[in-house]
Parts: structure tokens; sequence; C-alpha cells
């Protein structure tokens, strides 16, 4: 045996040859690379942080509405006339429901960094179904602002559509707003770390919890001695065979020590780094680590303001987005003033029976909101006398004649009646 290889194939502690039985990953780790949406999924906070923010959005009531000029407020459109909002609110063509087509839309945008809705009109030019279109079936050409679709799923073959005519939800751009990159791309060597920690967690747990541990001599010549460095490794191997077959005990041969040796501080700095590489993807996601089950807070309040943080900051723009494409592609400039399209918030303040009863008597109080129109939203009958607005009247003006005292005629004693 070469004296270079005696070196690294042993080392020497206090007079001791030791052998591995089970040695550390050769090479380093496995780096893991995340390039498309099918990788990215596999990641459980990606995963689950899709799944949040498209369910969020499509699990909202959306809506076609019109202005009412005579009291300066918006109202759902008349369905006998405009078809819109069973379109846009239970299904939008034969093959699918309006919740999953607004669900795939937003998991598109995340995901592929673009999703494509296509409108059809009738004859008489209302609109009769939208069309989302399938991954990798649009071909954008930005210095012409083009759209040619073959999307073979939908039936669609090469055919060419105008800004105006196709509906084009982005991700965040990069080229001013023609197209939009993919979350996956962005977060790409967050993605891949997190992948890594993952793929190195499933080689440390698929080997079953086998022991390992070092065989050693602590009887031996000082020196490089071949005769038992091969004896050290028989030894070894056996051990390992034995260990490999299930055996919990076995025997070692005379003076032979077998040390076992736990988890590496590298495999423990991995599964450390798995929980920080979870609020990493939810940085990317803007998506709270309660939302993921990652960090679960230690009080309602601070729940209650993490859900506050998720629609303001997460949502809100997701939606104002949709609102705001499907307003410039489904309603025509010389009417935009009167019409809109509008997510209910109202489904995203669910909270427990106490607040909403405080929120009820609030809104009733102040008139905001009557009886009545609580009953209807809790799909309860109507009752005589629920449609009158209440207010209440414990306040007045700081200079007003009841603050002051005046107008109220002092009585004067009666004298008792006989």
């Amino acid at each position: 045996m070469k004296l270079f290889d005696k070196i690294f194939k042993k080392r020497s502690v206090s007079g001791s040859l030791v052998s591995a039985v089970a040695p550390s990953y050769p090479g380093g780790l496995n780096v893991v690379e995340v390039g498309n949406e099918y990788q990215a999924t596999k990641i459980a906070a990606v995963y689950r942080c899709v799944e949040i923010l498209s369910s969020g959005v499509a699990g909202l009531p959306f809506r076609k509405k019109r202005r009412n000029r005579a009291e300066g407020y918006f109202v759902d459109v008349d369905g006998k006339t405009d078809r819109t909002n069973y379109i846009i609110g239970v299904k939008p063509n034969e093959h699918t429901t309006a919740y999953e087509l607004i669900k795939n839309a937003v998991v598109q945008m995340c995901l592929l960094g673009n999703a494509y809705i296509i409108p059809r009109y009738g004859d008489n030019g209302t609109l009769q179904e939208l069309i989302l279109c399938s991954p990798h079936t649009v071909s954008h050409t930005p210095n012409i602002d083009i759209y040619t679709v073959n999307d073979p799923y939908n039936g669609i073959y090469g055919e060419v559509f105008c800004p105006e005519e196709i509906i084009h939800l982005r991700n965040m751009s990069l080229d001013g707003g023609r197209t939009g990159i993919s979350t996956v791309q962005y977060a790409a060597a967050a993605l891949g770390i997190q992948a890594t920690a993952d793929n190195q967690t499933k080689q440390l747990f698929a080997k079953g919890g086998r022991i390992k541990g070092i065989v050693s001599n602590d009887h031996t010549t000082t020196g490089f001695g071949e005769y038992q460095d091969k004896e050290l490794d028989k030894t070894a191997e056996s051990v390992d065979g034995k260990f490999k077959q299930g055996q919990d005990i076995v025997s070692l041969p005379g003076q032979v020590q077998f040390t076992p040796i736990s988890m590496t501080s590298v495999d423990m700095q991995l599964l450390e780094h798995k929980k920080f590489g979870v609020q990493e993807i939810c940085r990317f996601f803007g998506v709270h680590p309660d939302k993921v089950f990652a960090q679960q807070s230690n009080n309602y309040k601070a729940s209650d303001m993490a859900q506050v943080t998720f629609i303001t900051d997460t949502l809100s723009p997701i939606l104002r987005k949709f609102e705001a494409e499907f307003k410039a592609k489904l309603i025509p400039g010389a009417v935009a003033d009167d019409f809109t399209f509008k997510f209910d918030l109202s489904p995203l303040f669910t909270t427990d029976l106490t607040t909403e009863a405080a929120y009820m008597e609030k809104t009733i109080n102040t008139g905001v909101m009557t009886i009545n129109e609580w009953r209807r939203r809790k799909d309860l009958k109507p009752i005589e006398g629920g449609d009158v607005t209440f207010i209440s009247c414990n306040v007045a003006p700081i200079n007003s004649a009841k603050i002051q005292g005046e107008g109220t005629a002092k009585q004067e004693p009666q004298p008792p009646k006989e």
C-alpha cells in the first residue's frame, strides 16, 4: 500500500488506528436545482403558499357592478340582460367552474409569471364564456404586442389576439409591465437550498436510523501497520454488514472497540435550516408563516393581526390586479365610469361569534346597515320593520342647545293634589 493512500485512509488519534464504518457523504452535498413549477411545488412551503394565495382569491365573490346614478352607488348588473356575473361567478365555460378558473389563473401567475384568459362573445356582442389558456400555450411578442395561442386542450390553434382581446394577468415584471416573471425564478436560490435540505434529510432517514460508528484498536504499535489496517477494515465491513442485516448486538474480536457516532454538525444544521428556509420562501410569496403552519402565534391577537396584514399587503394587490384587468378588457371605455368589477372582501373577515355580533351591533347602531340586510346576509327571513335605519342619539354637536342646556323649560314644582 502506498504511503499517500495510508495517510488519507486512516488517522492516528492518541496512538489509535481508526476506520469509519459509515463514512460521511463523499464530494459534499447533492445540490438540487429548482428550475420549473413542478419541482417548486414539491417543496411543502411553496405548495402551501400557492394554495393559500389561489384559494384565497378564488373564494371571494367576484361581481360586475353598474353605477346607480340617481343615488350614487354601485349595484350588481341585471342578470337577465347581462350574463357576466353568471360567467365570472358560476360557470365561465363548459369545462370548469368560476372558482377553478380564478384559482388556476393565480397559480399560473405565481408559478409561470403570466396567466391568459380569452373572452368569447356572441353575435350580439355579449360575453359568452371565459377560457383560461393552458400553461405554455401562449406566445407573447412584446415588441409588436400580439399574442399567438396554440392550445389544443381548449381547441385554439394559431389564433392571434391584440392586447385588448385577451386578459393578461402578470406577476412582478422587469420590462415595464409587458411580461411577468415567475416567483420561482426570483426565488431560485432559496428554493434550491430548501430542496437540497429536503433531499439531504431524505437520505439521512432513508437509511432507517442505521447505526454509524468507528472501529478502533487502542493497542497498536506506533507507525503505519498494513496488517492492522486490513484487519480493522475487515472488522468494520463485518460489523456494518451485521447492522444492515438487522442485528442489534454484534461481537467484536480481541481488543477492537466500536464507538457509535450520532448526527454530524452538518446534518444538524441542515435540519435547522429547513425552518429558516420556510420563512425565506414565505417572504417571496408574501404569505405569513402562520399560514403555512411554520410559526404559530402565541396569542389570538397576533394571529388576527397576521390575517389583516395578509389581506392588506398580499391579497389586496392581487385582487386589484384582477379588477383592473377585467374592467380594462371587458368594459368599453365609453361606459367605463358606469361599470366596474369588484371582489366582496367580507368572507375574509370571518371571525368568532362574539366579535361578529359586536360588529353587527355597531353597523346597525351607526346606520350603516339595517337588521334585514344582516338577516339576508345570514340567509334568514326578513322581519317586519327590519328595513328601518337606526342611528344612536347619544352624541350631539358641542355647541348645540342640548349641550348648552338651552331650550329646556324648567318645570315649576306642582302642589300636591288634594
